[in-house]
């Protein structure tokens, strides 16, 4: 079938292939290292932003501030400039992006695909395509690219059948195993790492109290209840000029991302989509009738504001909403780690409420969610679907059993942290190690010695789980 989807792999395709036919730069010894990060940035993506900012601190610290440059592709750089120094290049590309990713590309000495949700149909074919093309011109250019804490799902055949090919000389290192048989599958060569924002920092403890009680009027007892919630039913986006032609006609923007891309939509998806939130906030106001709890809503992406808004309209009582529109990831991390329990559609909800102890249920839109959990061997007690048929009910007792049990449920959360800390200083060795194979006789920093210095610098709370749980 020929569609947007399909003219977008052909222009990746092209661009790839007129890489070598540009000028571009190569290292040469005695240079800083040019370290290009190519990643879904400055849109308010909590989790996509957080974990490259992770990212970069970690590369800073394992191969030396002063031995390379940094790159971060952003669609907004102004979203994104608080989590970086004046030292990280902060480039704008256009969600066309055929043209700004030959660009970055040339002008760096290798790329990290940052993103988490690197080869999947999920979101978009378009955002695959993106890593396809630049891991393409990299292969072109005769530069190293590495996927770093990677995850691969289910892929439309023509995708990963592209992907397969582009992203041939491309080294994986995958978030979880399910994703690490995906890439080898598809021919990849990897190994398993796991996700980066591990070690982001939450805001300062007394800003989050003073935000509860100024804008929720929580009372600095209550525990408090918070809820991710996303719209599961609009993905994919997909590129279409006839809808683009319509609205421009008709003037009715619904359902339009951005320039050409579309979100999905359907009378079906939208009864889905009001059993989703029905069912939480009926779940919840049950939950909150029999308990003394305090309610926030969290948005970890802009785009679920809606969402958030429309969960509000359907609770009993009022709940205030903290969106990443007006909060950003510091803040984010701050008000998850305030929490006594969350129920999350979002992924990275669930990592950065890890790190404060906090004991969650997923309500889970695809494989991501299912497989942090399985990994904290909490599957059969705190996952659910979106579109489970049973939802409130099945919230509700999941509600029920983690209110009872969650001191031992948090402490359970906390004790896999040390693990996950250890799995990504081993992924900062490799990436030196990679570094210096790639690049023979670059000059870096020292190695650094104990696994922590593998690391960006731990926040207290990290520091205090280590100490409680390491070993």
């Amino acid at each position: 079938m020929f569609d947007m989807d399909s003219v977008t792999a052909l222009g990746v395709m092209g661009a790839s292939a007129t890489a070598r036919a540009r000028g571009f730069e190569t290292w040469r010894p005695g240079q800083k290292l040019k370290i290009l990060l190519v990643g879904y940035n400055g849109k308010r993506n909590t989790g996509a932003d957080v974990r490259v900012a992770a990212m970069v601190d970690q590369f800073y610290r394992v191969l030396g501030k002063d031995r390379i440059e940094v790159g971060v592709l952003t669609l907004d750089a102004s979203n994104i400039q608080v989590y970086f120094s004046s030292t990280t290049k902060l480039i704008e590309f256009s969600s066309i992006f055929f043209k700004d990713l030959l660009d970055a590309c040339k002008d760096y000495h290798m790329a990290v695909l940052s993103e988490g949700s690197t080869l999947k149909s999920k979101f978009a074919n378009a955002l695959t395509l993106f890593f396809c093309e630049a891991a393409g011109i990299m292969k072109q250019q005769g530069k190293p690219c590495i996927a770093y804490g990677s995850e691969a799902g289910r892929m439309d055949p023509q995708v990963e059948k592209l992907a397969s090919r582009m992203c041939k000389e491309t080294y994986f290192i995958a978030r979880t195993e399910p994703s690490l048989e995906i890439i080898r599958r598809m021919g990849l060569t990897g190994h398993l790492g796991t996700d980066t924002a591990w070690t982001f920092p939450p805001a300062d403890r007394a800003w989050v109290e003073r935000e509860l009680r100024g804008k929720t009027g929580w009372d600095g007892k209550k525990p408090i209840l918070g809820l991710a919630v996303i719209n599961p039913f609009c993905w994919p986006v997909r590129p279409s000029l006839t809808r683009l032609t319509r609205s421009i006609l008709t003037r009715n923007w619904d359902n339009h991302f951005e320039k050409w891309y579309y979100f999905s939509a359907s009378e079906e998806r939208n009864r889905h989509y009001r059993n989703y939130i029905e069912g939480i906030a009926r779940a919840v106001n049950r939950f909150r009738a029999a308990r003394n709890v305090h309610l926030v809503i969290i948005g970890m992406e802009a785009l679920d504001l809606g969402p958030c808004n429309d969960l509000r309209q359907a609770l009993d009582q009022p709940a205030e909403i903290f969106s990443s529109r007006y909060y950003d990831g510091y803040q984010m991390t701050g008000i998850l780690h305030a929490l006594s329990g969350l129920v999350t559609s979002r992924y990275h909800a669930r990592v950065l409420s890890m790190t404060g102890s906090v004991p969650s249920i997923a309500v889970s839109m695809d494989e991501r969610l299912y497989n942090i959990l399985k990994e904290c061997d909490q599957l059969e007690d705190y996952y659910l679907t979106t579109e489970d048929p049973a939802l409130e009910e099945n919230l509700y007792e999941a509600l029920v059993k983690l209110w009872r049990n969650r001191k031992r449920v948090g402490a359970k959360i906390a004790g896999t942290i040390p693990g996950y800390l250890h799995t990504m200083a081993e992924m900062g060795k490799f990436f030196r190690n990679f570094v210096e194979q790639s690049f023979p006789g670059i000059e870096l920093d020292d190695p650094p010695g104990d696994f922590l210095d593998f690391l960006p610098p731990l926040h207290p709370g990290l520091e205090e789980i280590l100490s409680n749980y390491a070993g």
